[in-house]
């Protein structure tokens, strides 16, 4: 049987597009002024924060030279950063430290290998991914340490930083004023939206450019209004649980030999455990609920390590009239 290609395509929304500009903006402008401008793009889980760092490294790829690695762009994401010592080690080997990050006898000599390493192997961008795991579960020590670092790092290569995270990853660079100072440029990731007709028809576009990159030419048509709808039910508009869900429909279809409509993404649902009492593609699209974020996740600094510090995000919810108009349930609290 021939493999199916599971890889998601990755599409590009005008904000998106927007971005990789800019990335290229941040790198010319260290190449051809030596000035190191940041920026801080924020959003929520799925929103395709890694995704777009992904894409643009695939683009700008590590090229093996004769004399050395240029690694044009390197992204990496930050997991279980302890220390300011654990986060310089683990950049190192990200960045191909022949030593591992060990060899060294203090935190300086550390930061100056790094230092080095970043001009030997070129590195014109560098993103930093899910940094809000500095302030989650960190002393106030450590997390004004690796922003120190961060300033630091900025200051002595001139090398731009893209910092990504959740939303309350702005405590984080704001806890340092000079740090603060030195991003220039801040992003949040637009959610996609159903209220609006304007937002509605975003992200009817992305269902069209999901069903396109798929091939998907029989069946129902992801971007009709009704399915729409029941679409952004499933995934309250979510991006990457919207590309999940669409990927994941396609595998079942090449492997079943289905056809695209409502049953095969009723099935998806099932897998994924969803009782068909809420199974929005088995109930009928007057008793669906859509939720759309309308305030981002924040944290709760006065909470002991041992609680739920996240803030949730809110949500207006809405319902189907007969007409396929929109009616409002319920708003944020």
């Amino acid at each position: 049987m021939k493999r199916v290609n599971a890889i998601r395509p990755f599409i590009k929304s005008p904000f998106i597009t927007e971005m990789l500009k800019l990335f290229d903006t941040l790198r010319l402008k260290k190449q051809q002024f030596d000035v190191a401008s940041c920026l801080l793009l924020t959003g929520e889980s799925g929103s395709g924060k890694s995704a777009l760092a992904e894409y643009y490294v695939n683009k700008n790829p590590i090229v093996e030279q004769d004399e050395r690695t240029y690694i044009p762009v390197l992204h990496f994401e930050l997991k279980a950063i302890s220390t300011p010592l654990e986060f310089l080690r683990s950049l190192l080997v990200a960045i191909g430290d022949p030593q591992q990050g060990m060899g060294a006898r203090n935190q300086g000599e550390l930061y100056e290998r790094l230092i080095t390493l970043i001009r030997v192997v070129g590195v014109e961008l560098l993103i930093l991914d899910e940094i809000q795991v500095i302030i989650e579960r960190r002393s106030a020590k450590v997390v004004t340490g690796i922003a120190d670092i961060f300033k630091d790092l900025i200051k002595d290569t001139k090398v731009p930083i893209v910092f990504m995270g959740m939303p309350w990853s702005k405590y984080l660079v704001d806890s340092n004023r000079q740090l603060k100072g030195r991003i220039a440029y801040r992003h949040i990731v637009p959610p996609f939206r159903i209220s609006q007709k304007t937002e509605r028809d975003n992200y009817r576009r992305l269902l069209k450019l999901l069903s396109d990159a798929y091939g998907i030419s029989s069946g129902i048509k992801l971007e009709d209004i009704a399915i729409t709808y029941r679409v952004f039910a499933a995934t309250d508009g979510n991006l990457r649980a919207t590309a999940n869900l669409i990927g994941d429909a396609y595998i079942l279809s090449k492997l079943e030999s289905r056809s695209f409509d409502l049953k095969l993404f009723a099935d998806v649902m099932g897998e994924y455990g969803v009782a068909d009492n809420i199974n929005p593609f088995l109930l009928s699209i007057d008793k669906l609920e859509l939720r759309e974020l309308i305030v981002h996740s924040d944290w709760h600094f006065g909470y002991r390590v041992n609680k739920n510090s996240i803030v949730d995000a809110e949500y207006a919810i809405y319902g189907i009239a007969p007409n396929k108009r929109l009616y409002m349930i319920e708003g944020a609290a």
